[in-house]
């Protein structure tokens, strides 16, 4: 039972709660619940749409882990938490008067709204009468998340301890009834003899080939030499216990859930075998929107040359009919699904390989158990507590075999060496001294494989890697089409993700580059002659999705339409009030151009539909595109200019970043942020005098950066020039954004990305971004 001590409510339950698009929140969320409960704390961990199953509004001591996607938007997995949020707290602003809380945010100081998930959820909560018993952390994927992340998780156990009730030993102020110890118990320091006898060279392991001659993984290069002057390792996170067993399931005995997934699948089936799962959820009726559902490839094309240095693909889609009749007048051009999309099969055939599991056995049926009682399982592993699954099937489709490695599951693997080499060059590599090796590793985009077998010593069981490894989450795709005569077709456009790191190579001499077509020479600033190796790296979903194109029957995948949090989509048309007037700019380049072709399919509908002179009342349309050449990668070209020709869209600007022939011809600038300048002053004169609205899609750390920085000086320079319209401009920002100087006769840029974030707010500037 909760108590009271002194002023103090002491609460005998601790809430974790998460919102995660990629998996690292609910990754440190788990582990925040693991080690709370194993320090004696009673705790619960959830996901933030959970909130009528766990109660949240009965909930007292709550510590929040939230990450933001896109531009400052929430994670899926806490939309309907964030419209019981905002009912809550606009029909009582003390609604959450009796809530104690901890919030951990994690965003990229790249995209303009940083950790505006966490900010927003203090906000509107502590002005609901929440109190916060430790502060807010705001951690920046853009440097190093851990940097925030690590300190901030040791000062909250003390912090927990003074709100919460512990069971744990030893001194609740100092340690937050820290109860573990060992490899549990915190940081660590490690002192060995092994130091001075590292190897100092890189891996000699032979990279391995599948039956198809394609490399599955590639040697890391790591430079262990700084240890050599090492006394000790510090600073190495825990190793978080083991929270799972499985047991073979006799495939007779495996019950009818495995039996109904197998008959199920077929060649022409490319989703998970417990699908039908997905697909059947029980949602409420706002949210079957969001239900997984199979869908057909009906189509592939290729949108450029040979020549162009990405391939870009047209796919087709058709939506089951039950789908497309539920789905009728509620998606929209500018809305987005997400594909269901397996690990490489060679990938989860080779680490099979690597975990030492005999194939046969990776293709039995298993069910997990809890190790200990008290605590859940990862969200993405509690299914197969109670329905059956291979090995193959949960490496495929369930855990994450190519995301950054964390510090705890490095810590993990130097638990599991039986050579002291192994095992000391992974402890160096999660600790405080070796932060700049992990960074060189991170920059290398290892897959757990690779870790593996550059540490060959390490057995890990595969147990305890399922458990470890965030989630294989959906990849999202904006629909490049509007409802128009086919409701049930959906389109997307996207670069198959193919890339070559240069990575230096700290062994190879410069003489090595003439023999060896796999690195390339380089210099340093300094002009030191350096070597450099190249890895070949692919992404998840494209590449598979590329794949299936070449096989000869319709293959039916797994999507999701997502909800559009963001409000990326046209104001819809009226039958009393016709198309919405106001003038429309679209900045898309390269594959960001997608959703606006939707968007033009829409405009050239309502024409149609209300019978508007294109000539005289049909508000503008201005496209920024860009693309590399004029001739390899220049995507839509004929549906863009179909649109153009019919005045549907009113204004093109194009731009060619590695083709100055066509700029010089076309008149055409180099990039997108650079033809906005080039007509500063109309763009500012839609934007501050016409209510205009601007919509941004495509890469957020380029282009989305550049873009904003832009329209920030677009703006300075215009009302500069005007400055009778500034005081009129301030006066419509809200009073937490009015300047310091009201009287200022000069806009600040400071000033102008406040402008631009208050157009935010009223659905004038919307982005749709991505890392």
């Amino acid at each position: 039972m909760a108590e009271e001590t002194g002023d103090v409510f002491i609460d005998s339950h601790v809430a974790f709660l998460y919102a995660s698009q990629t998996g690292n929140a609910e990754s440190i969320s788990y582990n925040l619940y693991e080690e709370a409960v194993k320090r004696g704390f009673n705790a619960s961990w959830h996901v933030l749409d959970d909130h009528e199953k766990f109660g949240f509004n009965d909930l007292r001591t709550i510590v929040f882990v939230v990450s933001t996607t896109g531009d400052g938007d929430p994670p899926d997995n806490s939309a309907r938490f964030w419209r019981i949020l905002r009912k809550a707290t606009r029909t009582n602003p003390t609604a959450y008067s009796h809530l104690r809380l901890a919030i951990l945010g994690l965003g990229d100081t790249n995209y303009s709204n940083f950790c505006n998930t966490a900010q927003r959820l203090d906000k509107q909560l502590l002005g609901a009468g929440a109190t916060a018993f430790y502060p807010k952390g705001l951690a920046d994927d853009g440097t190093d998340l851990e940097e925030v992340v690590e300190p901030w998780i040791e000062g909250l156990w003390p912090a927990l301890a003074r709100v919460a009730q512990c069971k744990g030993s030893g001194d609740k102020e100092d340690v937050g009834c820290d109860a573990v110890s060992g490899s549990a118990a915190g940081e660590v320091d490690v002192t060995t003899d092994a130091l001075d006898r590292l190897a100092v060279t890189g891996s000699t392991t032979d990279t391995v080939v599948d039956s198809l001659d394609t490399p599955v993984f590639q040697p890391l290069l790591l430079d262990f030499r700084p240890m050599a002057t090492l006394s000790a390792i510090s600073g190495a996170p825990r190793a978080p216990s083991p929270v799972c067993t499985a047991s073979y399931v006799d495939t007779g005995k495996a019950g009818e859930d495995y039996r109904s997934r197998i008959a199920a699948m077929n060649s022409s089936f490319i989703c998970p075998p417990w699908y039908t799962e997905l697909t059947s959820a029980e949602n409420s009726t706002e949210d079957s929107l969001q239900t997984p559902f199979l869908a057909t490839i009906i189509s592939t094309k290729k949108m450029t040359t040979a020549s162009a240095l990405k391939r870009t693909l047209l796919v087709e889609l058709e939506l089951p009919d039950a789908v497309a009749v539920n789905m009728q007048g509620s998606w929209h051009a500018g809305d987005a699904f997400n594909i269901f999309a397996p690990n490489d099969e060679h990938l989860v055939a080779a680490l099979i390989k690597r975990l030492d599991v005999d194939v046969h056995d990776a293709d039995r049926p298993i069910l997990l158990q809890k190790k200990d009682p008290k605590i859940d399982l990862p969200a993405h592993l509690q299914r197969f507590l109670l329905a059956s699954a291979t090995l193959r099937d949960i490496l495929t489709w369930a855990v994450d075999l190519c995301s950054m490695p964390r510090k705890q599951f490095i810590r993990v693997l130097s638990g599991h060496c039986s050579e002291a080499a192994d095992r000391d060059r992974l402890l160096y590599l999660c600790s405080r001294q070796g932060t700049r090796l992990l960074e060189d590793l991170r920059r290398q985009s290892p897959t757990v494989l690779d870790i593996l077998h550059a540490f060959p010593s390490c057995a890990l069981p595969y147990t305890r890697l399922i458990e470890l490894l965030s989630p294989l989450v959906p990849r999202s795709y904006s629909i490049c089409n509007a409802p128009r005569e086919r409701p049930n077709l959906w389109r997307i456009a996207f670069n198959v993700v193919e890339y070559e790191l240069e990575v230096v190579d700290p062994f190879a001499s410069v003489e090595d580059s003439a023999e060896d077509d796999t690195i390339a020479s380089s210099t340093t600033n300094g002009g030191v002659p350096t070597t450099s190796m190249r890895i070949n790296r692919k992404g998840v979903c494209t590449p598979w999705l590329e794949k299936l194109s070449h096989t000869i029957d319709k293959q039916h995948i797994l999507i999701a339409k997502r909800p559009n949090l963001n409000g990326f989509y046209l104001p819809p048309s009226s039958p009393h009030h016709g198309i919405d007037p106001r003038p429309v700019i679209m900045v898309g380049p390269g594959t960001g151009v997608a959703p606006f072709i939707g968007f033009l399919e829409q405009r050239a509908d309502e024409i149609e539909k209300t019978h508007i002179s294109v000539m005289h009342t049909l508000p503008s349309t201005w496209l920024f595109f860009g693309c590399r050449s004029s001739t390899d990668d220049y995507l839509f070209r004929d549906q863009i200019e179909h649109h153009l020709d019919r005045k549907v869209l009113s204004r093109l600007s194009l731009c060619f970043s590695r083709d100055p022939v066509a700029r010089e011809k076309m008149g055409a600038s180099k990039y997108v942020q650079d033809a906005m300048l080039k007509h500063s002053d109309e763009i500012a004169d839609l934007m501050l005098n016409q209510n205009a609205l601007l919509y941004v899609c495509g890469d957020a750390k380029g282009m989305g950066k550049d873009v904003n920085e832009a329209m920030a000086g677009i703006i300075c320079r215009y009302l500069n020039e005007h400055p009778e319209q500034i005081e009129q401009i301030i006066g419509e920002l809200p009073k937490s954004k009015l300047p310091a100087d009201p009287d200022a006769k000069q806009m600040s840029r400071v000033q102008a990305l406040q402008l631009l974030m208050h157009w935010s707010s009223q659905k004038r500037y919307v982005r749709d971004l991505w890392a």
